[in-house]
């Protein structure tokens, strides 16, 4: 796809797009996806690869299969064994933030296994979770 992609809803990317890529909710770049532009959403979770800068409000990862070339902002960030990021990392702090807050960081550990189970989202086999994705290319 050639151009920006702007969406209301996250979605999933599986194939190649150019241009920047806009979601108020989060956005799966898959295994064998390409993404070249920036990215900003809500969160960004990363498989394939992405040159272009990922701004983020809540949290970026990128699994051991993907590979950023760009700056990445975002509250919380999270780079597997493996993955590859080539650009400047920078972390937002917010009053949520454990330094200033210690209770968010309780209630992040309670949410850890949500987390993970969206991360199944990129996984190869299907599952529920795929079938509910929004697939945008």
């Amino acid at each position: 796809m050639q151009g920006p992609l702007q969406a209301l809803c996250g979605g999933r990317i599986d194939g190649l797009v150019k241009g920047y890529v806009t979601s108020t909710g989060s956005v799966v770049i898959g295994k064998h996806a390409e993404v070249k532009g920036d990215i900003t959403a809500k969160s960004v979770k990363v498989a394939g690869k992405v040159y272009g800068n990922l701004n983020c409000e809540d949290v970026v990862i990128v699994f051991n299969t993907g590979f950023v070339k760009g700056d990445i902002t975002a509250r919380r960030i999270e780079v597997k064994k493996g993955a590859l990021v080539e650009g400047i990392i920078i972390k937002q702090v917010s009053p949520d933030d454990e330094r200033i807050n210690p209770s968010a960081t309780a209630a992040e550990e309670t949410n850890e296994e949500a987390v993970v189970a969206e991360a199944e989202i990129i996984a190869p086999k299907s599952t529920d979770k795929d079938r509910d994705a929004t697939a945008w290319f």
